[in-house]
């Protein structure tokens, strides 16, 4: 019999939390389950409602949180052979999302993790569903990652690697024995994809499961587009030299173009006149926010400069 522990780091959930817990405790699961949430000073009953739903609840100071250290805190504190990382805001799409998870270490005993499909929110405008479901945890094929050796690694062009080493703590599950000699470090932003290139180098292997999904998106403010971006950028060129906006000639044309293409997408797949509207005003601040955040993230890792954007 399976021994699971999942782990929610938490920061004022809200009602969305609530669909969480509602969504695990639904869940049919021939195993131990263990519940732990880590809660950064929540102010709105995140805590009193995790508690309500059988959580063991972990709490730190706000200025100790940290997406790395903070997740291997909670795993310290937890028991199960296999680790459930999810964020407070990733609701299990149905009663088969745990099983689904974790009987995919099965396949393999080299499996060190596992990530989950997600599927946009009904609320999410056009562009965020294309945006998710185009991307690698939107996809419907089961795939497994792996190398054969760090050399291998290094030597596959900037992208490639990054493809190569995908992995999302949105909702994953991990191999406590893999974490043991594998654990995450100390990042402020990218703990899951930073673990991911280090188990991949060691000789671990990584899995997609899309019969585990949660239901998890956002629609953006182009402040947090532009904060939450420059921070991913920086990361990707720390780990694999990635520069998706090279030069300033990149930046104003991947600006004009993606903003022609996002507003042709829109007039196409939005069926509501407002959406359409609402949409059109916003697409040419979120695509210049993204690309700007792309071109400078990369430059300021690459020069050492420049300062981490908060609450991101």
């Amino acid at each position: 019999m399976k021994s699971v522990s999942i782990i929610i780091p938490t920061k004022n959930g809200g009602m969305l939390f609530e669909e969480v817990l509602q969504g695990i405790r639904g869940q049919r699961f021939e195993g131990e389950v263990e519940l732990i949430a880590v809660d950064s000073g929540s102010t709105d009953g995140t805590v009193k409602k995790a508690g309500e739903y059988g959580a063991r609840v972990l709490e730190i100071p706000p200025g100790e949180f940290n997406h790395g250290l903070t997740r291997n805190y909670g795993i310290e504190n937890s028991k199960g052979d296999f680790i459930v990382l999810m964020t407070q805001d990733a609701v299990p799409a149905d009663e088969s999302w745990l099983k689904n998870l974790v009987d995919t270490f099965d396949n393999d005993e080299r499996i060190a993790g596992v990530y989950a499909r997600q599927i946009p929110r009904d609320d999410a405008d056009v562009l965020t569903k294309r945006n998710l479901n185009g991307w690698l945890t939107g996809r419907n094929a089961y795939s497994v990652q792996e190398i054969k050796d760090r050399e291998s690694l290094e030597k596959m062009p900037p992208m490639e690697k990054y493809l190569t080493c995908v992995f999302d703590n949105v909702c994953s599950a991990v191999r406590r024995k893999a974490w043991e000699k594998v654990p995450f470090k100390h990042n402020d932003f990218g703990e899951d994809i930073e673990w991911a290139k280090r188990a991949l180098q060691t000789g671990w292997k990584i899995a997609y499961q899309p019969k585990a999904a949660v239901v998890h998106s956002h629609n953006r403010s182009v402040a947090y587009e532009y904060r939450r971006t420059y921070m991913c950028h920086r990361k990707l060129y720390e780990l694999f030299n990635l520069r998706t906006v090279p030069s300033r000639a990149d930046l104003l044309r991947n600006m004009f173009f993606g903003s022609i293409s996002d507003l042709r997408y829109v007039f196409k797949n939005e069926r509501s006149v407002t959406g359409k509207l609402g949409l059109s005003m916003k697409i040419p601040l979120l695509v210049s926010a993204s690309v700007l955040a792309q071109y400078r993230g990369a430059k300021d890792e690459k020069l050492s400069t420049g300062v981490k954007k908060k609450g991101v």
